[in-house]
This record gives C-alpha cells, structure tokens and sequence, in this order.
C-alpha cells in the first residue's frame, strides 16, 4: 500500500484520556496533545503531499473549558469540497467499531473560516458516513474527556486510495441509498463559476454525449443524497476531473465504467483514477485531449483554475475507441475567434495560453 511522507492508512486509533484540541490557527498548529502534551501524530493535518500542520504548545494555563464525554476527532472541516473530502472524511473509518461508544464527534475551522458553509453543504454526507452523529465545533483550545483519535484513512496522494477499513465504511453507509437515474450520466462543469475551473466549450461535449444517450447532470443543483443515488444508477460516467468524480468513487457499482476527460495535466489525476477503481472496482479510462490551458495573465503554474483547451475531434475519437459513444462525424474544433469570444465572456480578467507537449 502506497502511503505519503505523513502516514496515514494504518486503520489505527489512538484512546486519549484529557486530551486537549487545538485548532487550525495562523501559525499553522493545530492538533491534539494527550494528557502529559505529547502530541498525537493521528491528528496532524495534512492539506497536500508536503504541506502539513505544525504541533501545539501546550498552554501556560491550565483554564481551558472542558467538553465532558467521549468523542471521535474529526480535524478539520473544509469549506472546500474536494478538500472536505480528502480531508474532513479521513477519520469517519473508525466508527465502524465506535459508533456506539461515542457521544459525538468534533470538527475545529480551517484557519477559523469556512465552518458554517461546510455545514451547510456538506452536512447531509456527514450525516451519511456517520450515521447522523452529533457534531461538535471546537474554535477555542478544549480539553476533552475521552477522545478517539483516528490515523487518517483518506486524504491527498498516497492516502487517496483510502484505507481498507475506511473503504469499506463509507462505501456501506452509501450503499444504503437506492440507485435511481439514468445508466449513462455525463458529469458537467459548465455551470460552475469560470474561476473553479473547465474547459472551453464544454457544451459541446455535453453535444456529444446527449446524442449518444447521456443525461447531462449538474451535481451541485442536487442534493448530496441526490447525486449518490445517480452514481449508483450509472453505469457509463463521463466527466472533467474534478471533485465530482472523488464523490461518485463512493457510490458507483462495481463494474461501472467510467472516462475522466483532463482537463489540466497534475499528478493528482493518477491517483484520482486510482481512488475510482480501488473504491468501487470500476474501469477508468484517463484521456487525455488537451492542446493548452489558459490561466490568469499573472499566474505562475497551471492548476485547478485553469481552462482547458481541447482538441474535440481527437476526445471524440477517444471516446469512440473506449465505447463509450459510437461513431459519428467529428465534431469540430474551435477556431482563435470563437476562443476569442468565450474567453471574452468570462469573468476572469485577461489570461494567456499556456501550449502544451504532447
């Protein structure tokens, strides 16, 4: 198993008795100390491959408030979704054997922002995995009678193939949603906010695909029981890599075939793909149709605000190849005075095209 430089995917808890929590704050610590302020490993923050937290300090003063009981350490809750998942899920695995002995579980902000908006949005999938357990928000340093702290099961690079104990639960809390939907789903972006990323003309591709069978489906105007009653129901799912595509790893049925259209070139895809077959033993075909990425006049790097460039007919004939859409006549490419007057009609100021090399 395939593990980063921080751990994580052990399926391994830690039982602390007056543990203290301390959460995200500017100085980048945060974390749990046990009762003697060593600090518990399982509950370092990891928010990409080399970027983690630091250790609390221990205060002076003892003076902390006291949360009475016995809970589960969730870390952090982020606002964003596929940070939500990569990170504010990780530790849900243990509830499988803990469930029962927990009075809650207890979530700190992300650099004291974003909580009420995670709670919002992401509440329901909470309530999914944990099986509707009490939550509680800890924004001050809190000393906690019982606290179960879990070694992540989920997270970024290596930790996204997720854990076996961690697999297992979250796939079994979802599988009690009944598969309702269409069996060819296409997972769009085309009405997100330009700043979170595409690729020109996506409408084109959704074309494409309705000809050919497809319902084109916009999981954030759904539900979150919503969309994973979809991803059960499909069996053919086309779409841009995304955070969509790490949800519907926990839905979709073994066997399902699944084509994940790059929309930018990372090495966080690899592992996206991976996370798909190991969840639910399904088929992902990675393709790859890019020309250029177009990212803001000042960015240094292309990442996951930037707009792809596609060569349509080559994605057709991708498509074709892997049998997902039959054969037909190319669908065309865009010509500079139709990228022209896309890029014109977004909101993200001036950028520039970014070649790629094959």
């Amino acid at each position: 198993m395939k593990h980063n430089r921080y751990g994580g995917l052990s399926d391994q808890y830690a039982t602390l008795k007056d543990a203290v929590v301390f959460p995200h704050i500017a100085d980048n610590s945060c974390g749990v100390l046990d009762a003697d302020g060593t600090f518990c490993e399982f509950s370092r923050g990891v928010m990409g491959p080399r970027r983690a937290t630091t250790e609390p300090q221990m205060p002076r003063s003892d003076n902390l408030p006291r949360l009475e009981g016995c809970f589960l350490y969730g870390g952090w809750l982020r606002a964003h979704f596929g940070h939500f998942l990569l990170e504010s899920t990780s530790r849900l695995w243990a509830l499988d054997e803990l469930a029962d002995k927990i009075d809650g579980i207890v979530f700190t902000p992300f650099r004291r922002g974003g909580v009420g908006r995670a709670r919002k949005e992401y509440g329901p999938f909470l309530d999914i995995l944990s099986g509707g357990k009490p939550i509680r928000i800890l924004r001050e340093p809190t000393r906690v009678d019982t606290l179960f702290v879990p070694d992540p099961g989920f997270g970024h690079h290596g930790r996204m193939s997720g854990s076996p104990r961690y697999r297992v639960h979250t796939r079994a809390q979802v599988a009690a949603i009944s598969p309702e939907g269409p069996e060819r789903l296409y997972i769009s972006r085309s009405a997100l906010m330009d700043k979170r990323g595409g690729v020109l003309a996506e409408t084109r591709i959704e074309t494409l695909l309705r000809a050919n069978g497809y319902t084109v489906f916009h999981p954030q105007q759904h539900s979150m029981a919503e969309q994973l009653a979809r991803y059960r129901a499909a069996r053919y799912v086309v779409g841009l890599d995304g955070s969509a595509l790490h949800m519907a790893a926990y839905a979709l049925q073994p066997g399902a075939r699944v084509a994940m259209i790059l929309r930018r070139r990372a090495g966080l895809l690899a592992d996206l793909a991976n996370q798909i077959e190991l969840f639910a033993n399904a088929k992902v075909h990675s393709l790859d149709a890019l020309r250029a990425s177009w990212v803001a006049h000042d960015a240094k790097r292309v990442d996951f605000r930037s707009i792809g460039e596609l060569d349509f007919n080559l994605l057709q004939r991708q498509l074709t190849a892997a049998g997902f859409i039959d054969d037909s006549a190319p669908i065309g490419n865009l010509d500079p005075s139709e990228i022209d007057a896309i890029l014109t009609g977004m909101d993200r100021g001036d950028m520039r095209r970014v070649p790629l090399n094959d």
